[in-house]
């Protein structure tokens, strides 16, 4: 077990975020032993002597500045030229091909689409459906699902960093992967917002802020991801995580609705 004063050995050395350091061992004295992880929360300690039992970690001590710091310099520091994003001709009515309609429907995005939620279009030079992502009323960018096993299965049509929402209910928020998972739950009394990936940006958490509650559901491969975007965002906003055992755009809605509803009612 390590003594009280190695956390605060820890927390004063001088590591980057997502660095690593070092050391001999402040314990058992054994050279280049000791190890000190920074992954953006919280700082984890071990030494890999054999005979050494020396590890821990401070815990999640961030405060605002610092994890908005964090994300950010994780994020790519290029100067980039913004030019506004232009629907592409290409894009039509969804009606236009049965394939991405039912596409649509079997993933649960129809009702969404139907109510103006969302704003969903049909790629015919790339055979896609097309999620318009916006901001406010503005279109800034757009993902498209491919209808065949053309790579890659989600293309990013512009170079915003906004990500995708669907509904319009200011309380409760689900953060999901894709577009299609943030558009099955508008029949519920939540936002679906899709950060098209698993990436947590600081562009994503500026929306989030504009929510009392917050509940990240992302697929069951990412629940580590998913854990990490709980512990960052709980400095901003009450948060929990959503443990699912099937992708809720494959879920039946009344299914889902009862999933979801006994995450909210709690």
């Amino acid at each position: 077990m390590s003594p009280r004063w190695l956390k605060g050995h820890v927390e004063s050395l001088s590591i980057p975020a997502y660095g690593r350091y070092r050391s001999d061992c402040p314990i058992c004295g054994k050279p280049n032993t000791f190890s000190v992880t920074d992954n953006g929360f919280e700082r984890l300690w071990n030494c890999f002597h054999a005979d050494c039992n020396t590890k821990g970690g401070t815990g999640v001590s961030l405060n605002r500045d610092n994890a908005s710091n964090v994300f950010v310099k994780k994020e790519t520091k290029q100067e980039e030229t913004k030019v506004d994003f232009v629907i592409p001709d290409t894009f039509v009515s969804l009606s236009r091909n049965i394939h991405a309609e039912n596409y649509v429907k079997q993933v649960h995005s129809y009702d969404a689409y139907l109510s103006g939620l969302a704003d969903i279009r049909y790629d015919f030079q790339r055979d896609r459906v097309v999620y318009l992502v916006k901001d406010g009323d503005k279109v800034v960018d757009a993902t498209g699902r491919s209808l065949t096993n053309s790579k890659p299965k989600w293309l990013r049509y512009g170079n915003s960093k906004l990500p995708f929402t669907c509904g319009t209910v200011r309380t409760n928020l689900i953060i999901t992967e894709d577009c299609p998972s943030a558009c099955s739950i508008s029949s519920c009394n939540a936002t679906g917002l899709a950060l098209l990936g698993t990436s947590l940006l600081s562009t994503h958490i500026q929306v989030t802020q504009n929510y009392k509650k917050i509940f990240v559901g992302l697929d069951k491969d990412a629940t580590r991801k998913a854990v990490d975007i709980v512990r960052h965002l709980s400095n901003y906003v009450p948060t929990k995580l959503m443990v699912l055992k099937k992708d809720l755009k494959n879920m039946e809605k009344e299914e889902r609705d009862d999933f979801i509803n006994n995450y909210i009612s709690r």
